[in-house]
């Protein structure tokens, strides 16, 4: 799928990611039931779309409300690798990708069914985009061995984009910190997006979409938590300097994921104006 299948607002389409939904009950006050109150506060905020995270009770509730507003549902599966790293002890786990490389593929190519089947079940139940939700990387760079995550892992994950082709939809990575490495791998993949930058300031994610654009790869985020935390004056910094980085296109505006707070929300809104009004 290419960037033509993602939502599209003017001047940007801006979006949710992973907020909780408590801390959204501000914009919707007469919702009832986390998935309600999201979708409730993603149209009051004029949300182009939201992520839902097929993990949760709520998922199928907000996934329906979502579609009965208008607003394009980002259905979140968890990809198969950590699973698998967790069964043998996190650290553990992570020297086997790089001691027993294909025996760590097999088994993370066993725990795909699960995974392409919660995505399609989102698709057929209305959902607008699957997004896999895979931390690689941190702020400081990979998390996973670079040749396991390019050579085993992506190509792995070729099967979840496979279900999203199949509903002509696109497929979206996630994954927190600097990927810059994993780009032209996550393309080659057959994504449309990638969800990056979680856990960076808004310095390192303006290199992180400048290097997505070489491989015309969008990019959703911008809105970093880091900058939000600080105050109401730096976030409308934040959002003049997300609108101007909007024109290049290429951008899908949102949360980094990281946003758990009321004064974080509340910094979003105003970075969010800020941006509209470049």
């Amino acid at each position: 799928m290419t960037q033509r299948q993602l939502p599209r607002r003017s001047p940007f389409a801006f979006g949710l990611t992973f907020i909780p939904p408590e801390t959204l009950g501000a914009f919707a006050a007469e919702a009832d039931g986390p998935g309600r109150t999201l979708a409730a506060a993603a149209a009051h905020l004029r949300a182009a779309f939201a992520f839902v995270p097929s993990w949760e009770p709520w998922a199928g509730e907000a996934l329906s409300a979502l579609v009965d507003a208008g607003i394009s549902a980002f259905w979140a599966v968890e990809g198969p690798l950590w699973p698998v790293l967790a069964s043998e002890g996190i650290i553990e786990g992570l020297r086997r990708t790089l001691t027993h490389p294909d025996e760590m593929a097999d088994r993370i190519e066993f725990g795909l069914d699960a995974v392409v089947a919660r995505a399609r079940h989102g698709l057929e139940s209305g959902a607008s985009a699957i997004v896999l939700a895979e931390d690689l990387a941190g702020a400081q760079g990979p998390l996973v061995a670079p040749d396991f995550a390019i050579e085993r892992l992506l190509p792995a994950y070729e099967a979840v984009v496979a279900v999203a082709n199949d509903f002509s939809l696109p497929a979206v990575l996630h994954s927190d910190g600097d990927t810059r490495w994993m780009l032209g791998a996550v393309k080659r993949a057959g994504f449309a997006a990638m969800h990056a930058g979680g856990g960076l300031d808004f310095d390192a994610f303006e290199r992180l979409f400048w290097a997505a654009r070489v491989h015309d790869l969008a990019i959703i985020g911008g809105m970093q938590t880091v900058d939000l935390s600080r105050g109401l004056a730096r976030a409308e910094v934040l959002g003049s300097r997300i609108g101007l980085l909007a024109r290049a296109g290429g951008l899908l505006v949102a949360d980094d994921g990281g946003v758990t707070e009321l004064q974080q929300v509340a910094s979003l809104v105003d970075a969010v104006s800020a941006a509209r009004a470049v």
